[in-house]
């Protein structure tokens, strides 16, 4: 397992690779709900079958885990988005025992989050 230096220098690339958010959609609408740091997220909808998933935070390591999350569920469709486990995605990653509570509740919030608003969309 890789230390929590060497996972910090990971998000903080991840965070760069972010493709720009659309600064029109840092509002109330695009919020995530129940995150300390401000999550943003803009969604494409008009192809189910490949999704559009843009985020953003004022958090540099949450910006970093969310690049993660885009990498893995952007150009997926409803159904892929919908029927995706976190827990996994965490494993994977390397990060189930690598975040602290709150940031884990706070990816946890926004993957809730993708899926209700991909499933409404």
């Amino acid at each position: 397992m890789a230390s929590w230096e060497q996972l910090f220098r990971h998000l903080v690339q991840q965070a760069k690779s972010l493709p720009e958010y659309p600064q029109e959609c840092r509002d109330d609408d695009h919020l995530v709900g129940g995150c300390e740091a401000k999550v943003w997220l803009w969604l494409d909808t008009s192809d189910p079958q490949a999704v559009v998933i843009r985020f953003d935070s004022e958090s540099r390591i949450v910006r970093g885990l969310l690049a993660l999350l885009q990498q893995r569920l952007d150009g997926c469709s409803v159904a892929e988005i919908a029927a995706f486990d976190i827990d996994a995605f965490y494993r994977a990653e390397g990060l189930d025992n690598a975040l602290s509570p709150s940031r884990s509740n706070g990816l946890y919030q926004v993957a809730k989050t993708l899926k209700l608003r991909v499933i409404e969309a």
